[in-house]
């Protein structure tokens, strides 16, 4: 039989498709593709604690004298792996700092306790590879697959670290949150040959994007993290910057480290004391990543126009094991990122119609001014600490 041909509509298909976003294969919820080995050698064979920071994690260093290093050990990271030596310095209590470091602080245990946890909100991260069966979140993961080189690598340090951040059990902001999980790469090529392209971070949204299309009231995704910047010259940048688009105006959130974003550029991450109570304002500190840059002059948040949420001092879930943490003296924006997003699943909990824009005002109204003194008794203000219950009231929750 002869095939009858439509040009007209063979138009309008052709047209319909230029326009849409590239076509992805399509992700089904309850797929683990691959379980990524846990990561138990040491991290460094040299820590390098002469150059002010140290990285202990899986480290044996019982032969170590570390009597006279106090102030490079409270610059270290560490994990529950590290094997200690008898000789430390009396002010160093490293099983009290990672204690410290699981609370997410600005009063969100209690809240967990009044069951505001993140239940039924969906939160989809792109990062690294994961520790699937982590402890912290194995049992609300419902989806974990990988893409181009991260589908041949161990257990990265990145990927458990962000996914327990954002919904931990006992360290997250959204202890009851689910979890979706890509990991993929940020470009093309290894060591010198390495080249910046978020063009798969791009097809990663768009096939988030579709999946959501498919799950059930209760297990959708609200929001996705990728704890990624980028230029607006890097390649692949306008791509995902579309996608995020496509994300947004199918009622998905995306937060990710962009200046150039009005809904990111006010986020910023923050320290702590050593000892300090993460959930009190007086323990905050400025953030070690750009610290310098308050008293040059260099930063932009004096003028308390940043929202600040804990970065350093956090303990998260590590490589090595199930059941280990990892603390990070230093945190950066990695882990502000996933700190946001599971603020705003607690939000969509609470209030499910809330959208970020609502979410974002919510905090600025309510967040309170912090700063340092020097001394020599000079003021630095640097932005303004999220305070998340008066941020739910703020939404009438």
């Amino acid at each position: 039989m002869k095939k009858r041909v439509y040009p007209a509509l063979c138009l309008l298909l052709a047209l319909l498709t230029a326009c849409a976003p590239p076509q992805a294969d399509a992700l089904r919820a309850g797929t683990v593709c691959r379980r990524p080995q846990a990561v138990t050698a040491s991290l460094a064979d040299d820590p390098n604690v002469d150059a002010g920071w140290g990285d202990f994690r899986c480290a044996d260093l019982r032969s170590w004298d570390l009597t006279d290093m106090e102030t490079e050990l409270f610059s270290a990271d560490f994990d529950t792996r590290t094997q200690w030596p008898d000789s430390l310095p009396a002010a160093f209590a490293p099983g009290r700092l990672l204690e410290l470091g699981k609370d997410p602080g600005l009063g969100l245990r209690a809240l967990h306790e009044q069951g505001i946890t993140g239940k039924g909100v969906g939160i989809a991260i792109i990062d690294q590879t994961l520790l699937v069966d982590h402890q912290e979140y194995a049992n609300r993961l419902r989806l974990y697959q990988e893409y181009h080189t991260a589908a041949e690598d161990d257990a990265s340090t990145h990927g458990p670290a962000v996914a327990s951040i954002a919904l931990g059990e006992t360290v997250g902001a959204a202890p009851e949150a689910l979890l979706y999980f890509i990991a993929d790469d940020v470009g093309t090529g290894t060591g010198e040959n390495f080249v910046r392209d978020m063009t798969y971070y791009a097809e990663d949204v768009d096939r988030l994007v579709a999946l959501n299309e498919t799950l059930l009231e209760g297990e959708k995704i609200r929001v996705i993290s990728m704890s990624v910047g980028w230029m607006a010259d890097t390649a692949g940048a306008a791509e995902l910057e579309d996608a995020i688009g496509r994300a947004r105006a199918a009622g998905i959130a995306v937060v990710c480290v962009n200046s150039r974003d009005p809904l990111l550029e006010p986020w910023m991450g923050m320290g702590r004391t050593p000892y300090g109570d993460p959930n009190r304002r007086v323990d905050c500190r400025p953030g070690a990543f750009w610290e310098e840059s308050l008293y040059s002059g260099e930063y932009r948040g004096t003028d308390g126009s940043l929202l600040l949420v804990p970065m350093d001092r956090r303990t998260a879930a590590s490589p090595a094991g199930e059941g280990e943490y990892a603390y990070f003296a230093e945190g950066g924006m990695s882990w502000a990122v996933p700190y946001v997003a599971g603020l705003y699943a607690l939000a969509c909990q609470a209030r499910p119609e809330v959208t970020f824009e609502e979410f974002l005002a919510a905090a600025q109204a309510t967040a309170s001014p912090v700063s340092i003194s020097s001394a020599e008794g000079k003021e630095y203000p640097y932005g303004r600490v999220v305070d998340p219950a008066a941020l739910l009231a703020r939404l009438g929750v």
